[in-house]
C-alpha cells in the first residue's frame, strides 16, 4: 500500500509538471485511471481522509487531460465539457499558463480557440446573399457559446475580442467596405501590431486546420505599423502582391519562435514537417517521376500514406482538406496529378443529426443533451429568441430526459424544414481519389468525417454502393 502511495504521488507531480508546460499526455490520462480503480479499492478498506484526496486529484487529472484531447466522443469526457463555455476554458488556460506578455497571450489564445471550434462551411454554400446575411450575422453569446461550435468569421473574432479583454488587450475589428470578411488587429506598442484572421482561406490554408495538427499558421502575423489594415487573404491569394507577400513570410518567423516559447514545438520544427524530412516520398518534390513502375509505386505509397496517416484531434472534414493538402503538394509533380482532394457537402440534418441518434442511442442522458445543443445550436440561432429559450432551457435545467429530447427533436423537425427552406446548413466529408496514371482508372477512394473515421475503398463500384446511402442513414 505504501509503495503504491508513494508511485501515485511521484506520477501527479510528473502530472502537474507536464500540464503547467501545456503538455497534456493522453497515456497519463490512462494511467491516471488505472491508479484511481486502485484507490477506490483500497478505500474500501481503508477509509481514509488521504485517500480521497488522492483520488479527488486523479480525478482532476483525467478531466484536464481528456478535455483537452477530446475527439473521440467519450462519454465521460465531454460531460467535462457540458457546463463549460469555449471562452471559460480559453481564458482558463491561460490564466494556468501564468503568461503576461501581450504577444504570448495573443498567440496562446489563437491556437487554442482556433483548436475548439468549427467553420460553419454552410456559409459559403448559401445559394443567395441573404442565406449568407443570416450566418454573418448571427450573433454569439460570447460569454456561453460552447466548445465545439461553428462560427464564421464574425463570430469568431467576437469570442477572441472578449478573451483577449480579460487580459487588457483590444482587439480592433477590420474589414474592407463592401466584402463580407472581418479580422482583428492588436496594437502592440506604436510600432508594431498583430493581425488575426483564424476563418479565412489563405495560401490554401486555414488556421483552424492548421491549429488542430499544430502547422505553421497563415492568420497570425507580429508586423510593422505601417501594415495595418492588410487582409492577409488578399496578400497571399493574389499573384501580384507576390513580393509583399515574401516580405510577411519573414514576419511569419516569430510564430516559430513564439511556438517553442508556448512550448508547442521544440527547435525541431513542427510534426507536419518531421514527417515531410523523414519520409521518402516527399524527397522528390516538384520533380517529374518518369519510370513507370516507380509512378506506380509513389502512387501506392502515396495511397497507404494518407490511409496511415493520424488524423489530428478533433479536425473535421472541412479542415482536413488544408492538412492532407500540405502532404500532397509535396509529392512529384505526376503523382499530384493523379490524386484528386474534395469537400463533399452533405445535408447537416439528414446526415449528421441521424447519425448522431443511431451512434449515441444509449448513452448517459447529460451527454445526449449536450450533443443535440452544440448541432442544434446551429439552427437556434435564426429562431425567435423567445423559442430559443424555452426549449434550450428545458434541457439546460434537466427537466427534459435523453427520449423526451428525442420526441421534442421530432415535432420541431417542420420548423427545422422551415429554416432550411431559407438557409441551407452543411456538414463536410473529405474525399480522396487516388487514378491510375495514363488510363484514370480508380484505384482508390479515401473519405473522412470524425463519426465515421477513414473510410477506403477499393474501387468506383464500392463508392458508388456506399455512396447511395452515405447522406441518408
Amino acid at each position: 500500500m505504501e509503495n503504491l502511495i508513494n508511485e501515485i504521488l511521484l506520477f501527479i507531480k510528473k502530472c502537474d509538471e507536464e500540464i503547467s508546460q501545456n503538455l497534456f499526455l493522453i497515456e497519463n490520462s490512462y494511467k491516471a485511471k488505472e491508479y484511481l480503480e486502485l484507490l477506490k479499492q483500497a478505500k474500501e478498506e481503508n477509509n481514509l481522509t488521504f485517500l480521497d484526496a488522492t483520488i479527488k486529484k486523479l480525478d482532476s487529472i483525467i478531466k484536464q487531460i481528456d478535455s483537452v484531447n477530446y475527439h473521440t466522443f467519450d462519454n465521460e469526457n465531454i460531460l467535462n465539457l457540458v457546463s463549460l463555455s469555449v471562452t471559460d476554458f480559453i481564458i482558463g488556460l491561460i490564466k494556468d499558463k501564468h503568461l503576461v506578455e501581450p504577444v504570448l497571450i495573443a498567440r496562446y489564445a489563437y491556437i487554442e480557440l482556433a483548436k475548439v471550434l468549427y467553420y460553419d462551411i454552410s456559409y459559403v454554400k448559401q445559394k443567395d446573399i441573404n442565406g449568407k446575411r443570416k450566418i454573418y450575422d448571427a450573433t454569439v453569446n460570447v460569454k456561453k457559446e460552447k466548445i465545439f461550435s461553428y462560427v464564421v468569421c464574425t463570430q469568431w473574432l467576437q469570442l477572441y475580442t472578449y478573451i483577449l479583454k480579460q487580459f487588457g488587450l483590444n482587439v480592433i475589428k477590420k474589414s474592407i467596405p463592401g466584402q463580407d470578411h472581418v479580422w482583428g488587429e492588436i496594437e502592440l506598442d506604436d510600432k508594431q501590431i498583430i493581425v488575426v484572421d483564424a476563418t479565412d482561406y489563405i495560401n490554401s490554408s486555414i488556421d483552424l486546420s492548421n491549429a488542430k495538427s499544430m502547422s505553421p499558421t497563415v492568420g497570425f502575423a507580429v508586423l510593422p505599423k505601417e501594415y495595418s489594415n492588410i487582409k492577409l487573404y488578399d496578400i497571399f491569394n493574389n499573384k501580384d502582391n507576390k513580393e509583399l507577400a515574401n516580405k510577411i513570410k519573414d514576419y511569419f518567423k516569430l510564430n516559430r519562435d513564439l511556438d517553442i516559447t508556448l512550448k508547442y514545438i521544440t527547435e525541431k520544427g513542427y510534426p507536419v514537417e518531421k514527417i515531410i524530412q523523414e519520409n521518402e516520398l516527399f524527397h522528390y518534390s516538384k520533380e517529374i517521376i518518369k519510370i513507370p513502375s516507380d509512378i506506380s509505386r509513389f502512387l501506392n505509397c502515396a495511397k497507404n500514406f494518407f490511409k496511415k496517416l493520424k488524423i489530428p484531434n478533433n479536425m473535421d472534414g472541412y479542415e482536413i482538406f488544408a492538412y492532407y493538402n500540405m502532404f500532397i503538394k509535396k509529392l512529384p509533380l505526376n503523382i499530384i496529378a493523379n490524386i484528386s482532394a474534395e469537400t463533399l457537402y452533405v445535408d447537416s440534418f439528414s446526415y449528421k443529426i441521424k447519425k448522431l441518434r443511431k451512434q449515441f442511442l444509449h448513452v448517459p442522458n447529460e451527454y445526449l443533451k449536450y450533443l443535440d445543443g452544440l448541432i442544434y445550436s446551429r439552427y437556434y440561432k435564426y429562431l425567435s429568441e423567445e423559442e430559443n429559450n424555452a426549449f434550450l432551457e428545458q434541457m439546460k435545467k434537466g427537466i427534459l430526459n435523453g427520449e423526451q429530447v428525442r420526441d421534442l427533436i421530432a415535432k420541431k423537425e417542420l420548423i427545422i424544414a422551415e429554416i432550411n427552406r431559407k438557409i441551407s446548413l452543411y456538414y463536410a466529408i473529405n474525399k480522396l481519389h487516388f487514378y491510375e496514371p495514363m488510363t484514370a482508372e480508380t484505384i482508390g477512394i479515401q473519405l473522412y468525417e470524425p463519426m465515421m473515421g477513414v473510410k477506403n475503398f477499393t474501387n468506383q463500384e464500392e463508392y458508388n454502393e456506399f455512396k447511395k446511402t452515405m447522406f441518408l442513414e
